[in-house]
């Protein structure tokens, strides 16, 4: 079985910086080095959730198995995700 799996706050953990992306993509383009650069390791409180069990039907073709694990996943994203995600709603979800 295919077990759909989802954490929570983990965007809120790390976030890439925005600015610059047209020096970065010439870089890239350049040297074909992937960098993005990064910040945070913020300390939010993370929290795994795991689906129900999909089993596979072999009648299925892997783009309908694929559908079917991605709208699982979707839908725990949508029950325990907050949107638009906060740092600091985050932060205070792991203490209080």
């Amino acid at each position: 079985p295919i077990i759909p799996m989802f954490t929570k706050n983990c965007r809120e953990a790390f976030r890439s910086v925005s600015c610059g992306r047209r020096l970065l993509r010439y870089i890239y383009e350049k040297t074909r080095l992937p960098l993005v650069p990064i910040y945070g390791m913020f300390p939010v409180k993370m929290k795994t959730y795991l689906g129900k069990p999909i089993i596979h039907d072999p009648s299925q073709t892997p783009e309908e198995l694929a559908k079917k694990v991605r709208e699982s996943i979707e839908q725990m994203i949508d029950t325990y995700q907050r949107r638009p995600g906060s740092i600091i709603k985050a932060f205070f979800d792991r203490f209080f």
